[in-house]
């Protein structure tokens, strides 16, 4: 199999601006495979406040002048923002969903079978986006690596494909293992509702004595009676 960029992409181009570029495809493809869920949402909103900023700002100072249409645009910025990463997390639960419909179609022959697990896979796409994002974002930064691995032309394609697929898996692994450490929202709230810190002076009840406040487990201890109060 013929390795190296397709015919023709490299004309006009010298051998080492075509190196650099290869080597920045694989490096957008690391990016991708071990943090792309937090690169994709950065891009999302930096995309959609672009976007809700141009529109704020022609439709301010439509109405109002200049002055008027930079306090629209950035309020239509913090809003496009926003919009943007609903609607590609939308737009991935989607296509999640028409994948789902197809396969089902295909293999069962009945539509509404086909309906229902597409909706389950919408619906568990978004309730799940963190995983679906960071396990697409892993694949799709695996194919770059492989296809700046392929220009290159440094590897034959058993190399190639077997390095691609390692950083899809370690890929996928490294950003879910990031989304499992994650303290949820119950954990945080709990976290920051921690008990006050030690009282000074504060007595045993039992003996009398001085009390220690241990932070690992949040409570009080007595040497005297070697017990929590």
């Amino acid at each position: 199999m013929a390795q190296g960029p397709p015919q023709g992409f490299e004309d006009g181009l010298s051998s080492d601006l075509g190196v650099l570029i290869y080597i920045l495809i694989l490096l957008i493809g690391f990016l991708l495979a071990f943090a792309g869920r937090i690169v994709w949402r950065h891009l999302m909103s930096f995309i959609g406040a672009m976007i809700g900023g141009l529109f704020g700002f022609v439709l301010g100072t439509a109405v109002g002048g200049v002055l008027v249409g930079l306090v629209v645009s950035m309020l239509c910025a913090v809003v496009g923002s926003y919009v943007f990463i609903f609607l590609a997390e939308m737009g991935l639960g989607v296509v999640a969903g028409l994948l789902t419909y197809f396969v089902v179609q295909d293999l069962a022959g009945d539509a509404i079978v086909a309906l229902v697990c597409a909706g389950i896979a919408l619906a568990m796409t978004i309730v799940f986006i963190e995983q679906a994002l960071g396990i697409v974002t892993a694949v799709i930064g695996g194919l770059l690596v492989g296809i700046g691995l392929i220009w290159l032309d440094y590897f034959d394609m058993t190399m190639v494909v077997v390095m691609m697929l390692g950083v899809i898996v370690f890929g996928a692994a490294v950003q879910l293992a990031a989304i499992r450490d994650q303290p949820t929202g119950v954990a945080r709230t709990q976290s920051t509702a921690a008990a006050p810190p030690a009282v000074p002076g504060r007595v045993c009840p039992s003996c009398g004595g001085p009390l220690e406040y241990v932070p690992e487990y949040n409570r009080y201890y007595c040497h005297r009676c070697q017990r929590y109060e």
